[in-house]
């Protein structure tokens, strides 16, 4: 224990000595921490925008080929509704059905041979008899008339 004494001494004398001298923090300025963190706030408000643009661009993009898709669908749909009202035409159907079943009038197609009627007939139900027993019961001529 005597070692140690005079070592404990030894560093009294030491510090009695070097009493001016003191240990400093490595504090900064606040200045310095304000704009660390002003620019650290602009990168990250840069990369934000930036994914934000991205994500953005990328939805554009979706919405721009589901335009050109529906736009497309539309122009298909406008030419089978043209084709469909020409294949619906009076004169066509009136051609199809007067035609001679041996005449080709489209692609394997032939007429019916369907003739016009010489006498048209107009029925209506007799008012002495009532709706449930119409099955059973003639029916009177009214008028009559020629298809023209």
């Amino acid at each position: 224990m005597a070692i140690s004494s005079q070592v404990l001494e030894l560093d009294r004398k030491r510090s009695n000595v070097n009493t001016g001298l003191r240990v400093l923090s490595k504090s900064r300025p606040w200045i310095w921490n304000f704009i660390s963190g002003m620019i650290l706030l602009v990168v990250l408000g840069i990369f934000v925008r930036v994914c934000f643009t991205a994500v953005v661009v990328t939805n554009q993009k979706t919405l721009d080929k589901t335009i050109t898709m529906i736009s497309d669908a539309s122009d298909v749909n406008r030419a089978h509704r043209f084709n469909i009202s020409e294949l619906e035409s009076a004169q066509r159907i009136y051609k199809i059905a007067f035609a001679s079943p041996e005449e080709l009038i489209e692609d394997g197609l032939y007429g019916l041979g369907m003739v016009a009627p010489s006498q048209v007939k107009y029925l209506i139900a007799s008012p002495q008899v009532p709706p449930e027993k119409w099955a059973d019961t003639a029916i009177s001529e009214t008028d009559s008339g020629v298809n023209g």
